[in-house]
């Protein structure tokens, strides 16, 4: 289990650990000492055995409790579902369409999502035994957008599976997006791609418009943010002009006819999204009116499953107004925010390290001198692959 513990440790750190000094500095940072670093790196040998607190100090800086809990959750590369149980599940729902007011089916579902999202054998599996099952693959794919895993191979390859699959153009719009979005935060979109995603992106959203008389906060959201980031690209090769300022409200209808949640999920992914790009006042510009307390309290009782974005959305207002010069007011919704956002109950599995990775990128340049916050979010942007986070600094 060592070995395992071994193996993820240099996955996450290799960068910090690939120099003497790096290593040393690292050491310092975790707490322990060199030679012990040394030894669970197998870089001195040593027949002595590595003490239990370093081992739990190491699993900690992966995220884990400590080493039993390192043992207790470590994925061998073994499907770890049974399978049999998933076929009857969702072998029930086949053919059905998918449906938003079953709770009891939706909790089951949120369980397992999380179970064959967060292991690549149960997604491979899954995607093998679910491949002609529309709503198996819909209800554990597009309905849980994996932040985590969005710059990985096998989970872009899973959701250009659901796209060959789905009938619904809002889904394929997702998809298509969300690979987008995983490939351009891990610096891994070249121009030509981005074109092809693009087109095939913007081909879908006139379907999606066109199947639905309802606005899709979601999908329009993502897709104004690969339609901003591909903008950026294009930048990039180009003399530098500006991106449009007034992109994102042509995909949000300003005569009131959308509920004020639509506008809340919209305007935050999008301003986010702004904030990664640089593009702060665009990005405040995206609030024509900042919504209330008593706006956000109504928000969070209507829509206990969307709850989690009122986080999201005060830690994007915060970033928003400190690169715009607001120190202070950014401080004050930094720290009305709760320090541990991992309560399963109120932040899903699915977008939950993008939260944190939003909180860290503005706390370790509000507080520089503050070590933890600055070692969490580069374990953070080692563990989601988002290194386009590390491109903008103050």
């Amino acid at each position: 289990m060592i070995n395992s513990l071994r193996k993820e440790f240099e996955k996450v750190y290799f960068s910090n650990i690939s120099t003497t000094k790096g290593l040393e500095n690292l050491a310092s940072n975790i707490g322990v000492s060199k030679n012990s670093l040394r030894r669970f790196l197998g870089k001195i040998k040593n027949s002595s055995q590595l003490r239990l607190s370093t081992l739990n100090l190491i699993s900690a800086r992966l995220g884990y409790r400590d080493f039993q809990d390192f043992c207790d959750n470590f994925q061998n590369g073994e499907v770890s579902l049974d399978f049999e149980l998933l076929d009857i599940y969702y072998g029930l729902v086949k053919g059905e369409g998918t449906r938003l007011n079953d709770r009891i089916f939706q909790k089951a579902n949120f369980y397992f999502a999380e179970k064959i999202l967060s292991n690549p054998k149960n997604l491979q599996e899954f995607i093998k035994r679910f491949a002609d099952n529309e709503e198996a693959l819909e209800y554990v794919l597009a309905w849980h957008p994996f932040y985590e895993k969005a710059a990985q191979k096998e989970y872009q390859d899973a959701l250009l599976k659901l796209v060959k699959i789905t009938k619904d153009a809002h889904i394929k719009v997702f998809a298509y997006s969300f690979v987008f979005y995983g490939r351009f935060m891990s610096e891994k979109l070249n121009l030509e791609d981005a074109a092809d995603l693009m087109k095939k992106i913007e081909l879908q959203v006139v379907k999606m418009r066109k199947e639905s008389d309802v606005y899709m906060a979601f999908p329009e959201a993502r897709y104004t943010i690969a339609k901003y980031f591909y903008m950026f690209l294009q930048e990039q090769k180009s003399t530098g002009d500006q991106i449009s300022a007034s992109y994102e409200l042509k995909n949000l209808p300003e005569n009131g006819g959308i509920l004020f949640a639509e506008q809340l999920i919209f305007r935050t992914y999008v301003s986010s999204a702004l904030n990664a790009i640089e593009r702060y006042e665009d990005a405040d510009a995206c609030f024509k009116e900042i919504p209330t307390e008593k706006q956000l309290s109504e928000f969070a009782e209507e829509n206990p499953h969307l709850q989690a974005n009122i986080f999201l959305y005060k830690i994007t207002r915060a970033i928003t107004l400190f690169y715009l010069g607001k120190r202070g007011d950014a401080v004050t919704i930094f720290e009305s925010l709760p320090i541990d956002i991992n309560d399963g109950k109120n932040f899903p599995f699915d977008c939950k390290i993008y939260f944190e990775l939003q909180y860290y990128r503005l706390g370790k340049h509000l507080f520089p001198k503050r070590e933890d916050l600055k070692l969490r979010f580069d374990f953070l942007i080692a563990k989601t692959q988002y290194t386009f986070l590390n491109r903008f600094q103050c």
